[in-house]
């Protein structure tokens, strides 16, 4: 019966292990260029086929020393219990710490990748959909298009973005453009040397990134509030597996 159990679940490894193969590489075809992302499906997918076929290999293991392998048993277990609070915390904070009922002097949209012809992806597109819901609710408040240019992208984020707003009927004359941010931090920090900084904002990303976005809004000094938007679902399980470590290293190294 214990052996029975043990082969499903390698079974189980192994197809997952092919599922986050292929994660990677039908994504790839939709962003443009790889990130961290993207390429950690295939990582976590390559270890799950790896663990699957331990039989092949579990002789060798038993050379290793006993207490090295303990370390790295309960190494492994440490960080999987952390990565499942942090990622609580993402989830949680996507969806209970939205506060964007007030009404704003400026609404933030917060940039991330374009297409190479100048498109918005799929993730910012949604971003950009839900600005323009805030823009025509609030029509005195000013659009803050937050955003600098990646190594492939055509033009800064924010460029692409204002162009997507226009093209929409949104007014150029309520447009704000900072095109210099590269990060989150940067997003924020940049934003807050356009505007008045006393202003109330309401700052538009997706979901899984509305926790941190939170935290680098109040490290700046920012009266903001989030208004998460859904993640596209060709993208969902990259985006999250993304932010974890985008959290960490917002947390421990992100500071005005």
């Amino acid at each position: 019966m214990e052996k029975n159990t043990k082969n499903v679940f390698r079974i189980i490894l192994f197809i997952a292990g092919i599922a986050g193969i292929l994660d990677t590489l039908v994504v790839s075809t939709f962003v443009n260029g790889m990130d961290l992302g993207v390429v950690l499906p295939l990582v976590i997918g390559v270890a799950c086929i790896v663990w699957s076929l331990k039989p092949l290999y579990e002789k060798h293991l038993q050379k290793i020393n006993p207490a090295l392998r303990r370390i790295t048993y309960w190494a492994f277990m440490l960080f999987l219990f952390f990565f499942i609070v942090v990622e609580g915390c993402i989830i949680l904070g996507g969806i209970y710490i939205q506060n964007a009922d007030v009404e704003p002097d400026y609404i933030l949209v917060l940039g991330t990748g374009i297409n190479a012809d100048g498109s918005p992806s799929l993730t910012l597109e949604k971003r950009l959909l839900r600005g323009i819901e805030y823009a025509n609710k609030y029509p005195d408040a000013y659009i803050v298009v937050s955003g600098g240019q990646g190594k492939t992208e055509p033009m800064p984020e924010a460029k692409a973005m204002a162009i997507y707003l226009v093209d929409r009927g949104i007014s150029p004359g309520r447009i704000m453009v900072e095109d210099k941010s590269t990060s989150t931090m940067e997003n924020f920090k940049y934003t807050k040397e356009l505007i008045d900084p006393s202003g109330k904002i309401v700052f538009i990303t997706n979901d899984f990134h509305v926790f941190r976005s939170t935290i680098l809004a109040r490290r700046n000094g920012l009266d903001a509030y989030g208004s998460g938007t859904s993640t596209p679902g060709i993208v969902l399980v990259n985006c999250y597996l993304r932010e974890f470590f985008a959290l960490v290293k917002s947390v421990i190294l992100d500071h005005p």
